[in-house]
């Protein structure tokens, strides 16, 4: 009995120490909340979050995308800005492309009761073909010069995105923490994970790209040869089509089934220094918040999480350029070594 009880109190140790591990400190009711200095409507479209402001009296739909160094707005917000200033060329990481906008001085954002003023903000005409995707679903973009003003918190049971001051520590109440790797302004994660065609997982370098709509993005040769045949690879890179398939991604301590991973050559005007890019779609479980100038991403998922994974719903399937791509199917084959299976009273044992 004695043998029995600590067996019992060793088990129950072990649960609670794996379970503290695995997760940020939960809050508790006496810890104070602190209070967001604006709240500002969102809403979703194609996985991405993008918030409601208006400008010079009309209303604009701006993509919340940490992926653009700066924000932008397009000729399609009907804004028509006094003086243009020098021009300025803009990479889009997650779309392969470039474009050159045009400084905007003094731009006032005003929402509910809350207002800020952009003196970064670029303008991009219509007859630039980087905002096809983009332009017709959202009249702007908010990008990092404005995540980097605060700690924004995405709420997305309450269509709501939180912005509180600098240095604001919202981790209690919050599960779990990722740190944000930042290089030149630009947010990275940092983990290890296992590709099909990998025997050990391997450390990767992603760009956390909420203006991305799909799921992870990996440009890397070695990978792209490994995912295709011979026979098949030299045509793919003459027609710029890359591999897709539905795979189980291990992102921290996190389990991610039926993410669409887009695996294509090295692409041109990508930094050498990273393997890829980590899209909106990866975040659609969680509520979160984005801390760019405390260099972390805190997380707390939205639904039942049992250590299964979480389940993705992937009706459509993006790619970073709006590419065609190649199906691929990485998962084992099954046996042809038939199984056999015993019966023990009521109890079914697989052999074989």
């Amino acid at each position: 009995m004695g043998r029995g009880r600590i067996s019992h109190f060793m088990r129950l140790c072990v649960l609670v120490a794996l379970t503290s591990a695995c997760f940020v400190r939960p809050a508790h009711a006496t810890d104070t909340v602190p209070q967001p200095i604006a709240s500002v409507s969102i809403d979703l479209t194609d996985n991405r979050i993008h918030a409601s402001f208006t400008v010079d009296g009309k209303a604009q739909h701006l993509l919340l995308d940490t992926g653009a160094s700066t924000s932008l707005l397009f000729e399609s917000s009907g804004i028509k800005p006094p003086n243009y200033h020098q021009g300025v060329a803009i990479s889009f990481p997650a779309f392969a492309s470039s474009a050159t906008g045009y400084r905007i001085r003094g731009l006032k954002l005003q929402t509910e009761g809350f207002s800020f003023t952009s003196e970064t903000t670029l303008y991009i005409s219509a007859s630039e073909a980087v905002i096809g995707d983009i332009g017709g679903k959202f009249t702007g973009i908010l990008g990092r010069d404005f995540l980097a003003r605060f700690v924004v918190e995405i709420v997305p049971s309450e269509k709501l995105m939180k912005l509180y001051p600098p240095g604001t520590d919202l981790s209690g109440h919050y599960r779990l923490k990722h740190d944000l790797i930042m290089h030149d302004g630009t947010p990275y994660i940092i983990h290890r994970s296992r590709l099909p065609w990998e025997t050990w997982p391997t450390q990767k370098k992603l760009l956390l790209d909420t203006g991305y709509p799909g799921g992870v993005v990996l440009w890397d040769d070695a990978h792209f040869d490994r995912a295709t045949k011979p026979a098949e690879r030299e045509g793919l890179r003459q027609e710029k089509k890359g591999i897709v398939y539905f795979g189980i991604v291990k992102f921290g301590k996190l389990l991610f089934r039926n993410i669409p991973v887009f695996i294509g050559p090295s692409a041109p005007g990508q930094l050498e220094d990273r393997d890829g890019l980590i899209g909106a779609s990866m975040f659609l479980p969680f509520r979160y918040v984005i801390d760019l100038p405390g260099e972390k991403l805190l997380l707390h998922p939205r639904v039942r999480y049992g250590g299964i994974g979480f389940q993705i719903s992937n009706d459509v399937i993006y790619t970073p350029g709006d590419e065609d791509f190649v199906m691929k199917d990485f998962r084992p084959k099954p046996s042809a070594t038939p199984v056999d299976t015993y019966h023990r009273n009521a109890d079914i044992i697989p052999g074989g």
